[in-house]
């Protein structure tokens, strides 16, 4: 997916005072994940909305703030609380005399993601599930191969915290119409954001955590490369990979990450795509250009899946048209429409209920 260029972001906040702290741009097709992951149609998600703007309007790239390596412009922010909402804002600070095309100095939100709380301490990265005595039990893969020739991969989240490994297993095969489902597979744990606890996790860096897709893209890469002629060898003729809801964010990152390396072919992969929290269009294009093959698995939906496919360029059905034609009849309207303008003016086709 080609990146929005910074001079086409559009101002944060309707609410911004003028002259008051660094202006505060966002990235307008961030309108499903803001939906996702902030949802202002609540008093929580509002404040937190409110916050963001205050925040990176007084404080961006301050001694609260994390920095990229390697490039001085790139920061993050966590914001919001642990206890109700939190989220990482990721975001470009452009000075005065920066050269990058943009709409002047200021704070430019490219990404966001919210953090789920592991109150459980539940295991993270890729495991092979077994089935026994009326539950599933999970074992960690010490190679980061696959071992089985079914990776499942996701994670979901109550109001006390990630789900733990058994029974995210039996969400997970329910979601997909295989409750019965009984044979091992890998599990690849992978929510997007976690807040660990714990006296272990005494920095800020230990307790709250990103999970990169550069992960997947080490699995991918070593199943694909395993030596078939090992006596050993756990190699499969064909993989089958399920992708659960916003799981599909960090596959979408993975395969990009094998297309630019351009050494790597999927062509022994099938990719089934569960309510994907992504356009389902760039995945399929993803997994196509690596010679696998893409499936929209319409077994499960959820709301935020089916903004992400309402706002699907590559996508030509009558809810994509009408959330489009909506889109463009209020930037016409308002040539100068902030998001927050902008996110109000679509109402029901952001939605979550």
């Amino acid at each position: 997916m080609a990146a929005v260029p910074l001079s086409n972001y559009l101002v944060y906040s309707s609410m911004a005072k003028e002259n008051v702290g660094r202006p505060v741009y966002i990235d307008p097709s961030l309108l499903a994940t803001f939906t996702e992951c902030i949802d202002p149609t609540c008093e929580i998600g509002r404040k937190l909305a409110l916050q963001i703007q205050q925040d990176l309007s007084s404080g961006a790239g301050g001694v609260k703030s994390g920095q990229a390596v390697g490039d001085a412009a790139e920061f993050y922010s966590d914001i919001g609380s642990v206890d109700q909402r939190c989220v990482r804002v990721f975001y470009r600070i452009l000075q005065a005399e920066s050269t990058e095309n943009s709409r002047g100095p200021g704070v430019y939100i490219h990404d966001i993601k919210r953090f789920q709380n592991n109150s459980a301490g539940t295991g993270i990265g890729l495991f092979r599930m077994n089935h026994e005595a009326g539950s599933w039990r999970g074992a960690a893969e010490p190679q980061g191969t696959l071992s089985t020739n079914i990776l499942r991969m996701g994670s979901q989240a109550t109001s006390s915290g990630l789900m733990e490994l058994d029974e995210l297993a039996d969400e997970l095969l329910e979601a997909s119409s295989q409750a019965t489902y009984k044979t091992d597979f890998n599990l690849y744990h992978c929510p997007l954001a976690i807040v660990n606890n714990g006296k272990e996790y005494d920095t800020p860096e230990k307790r709250f955590k990103i999970l990169s897709p550069e992960d997947l893209t080490d699995i991918l890469t070593k199943t694909v490369n395993i030596n078939r002629w090992d006596s050993k060898s756990v190699a499969q003729k064909s993989y089958t990979v399920y992708c659960y809801a916003d799981a599909s964010k960090l596959l979408q990152g993975a395969l990009e990450r094998l297309g630019r390396a351009g050494n790597v072919s999927l062509s022994k992969f099938t990719f089934e795509i569960i309510a994907p929290h992504s356009p389902y269009s760039q995945l399929e294009k993803l997994v196509q250009d690596l010679g696998g093959i893409a499936n929209l698995n319409s077994s499960y939906e959820t709301a935020p899946s089916s903004i992400y496919q309402r706002f699907d360029t590559g996508s030509t059905s009558e809810d994509t048209i009408t959330a489009f034609n909506k889109y463009r009849e209020l930037k016409k309207k308002t040539p100068n429409i902030t998001f927050s303008e902008l996110w109000r003016g679509l109402g029901g086709v952001l939605a979550l209920n």
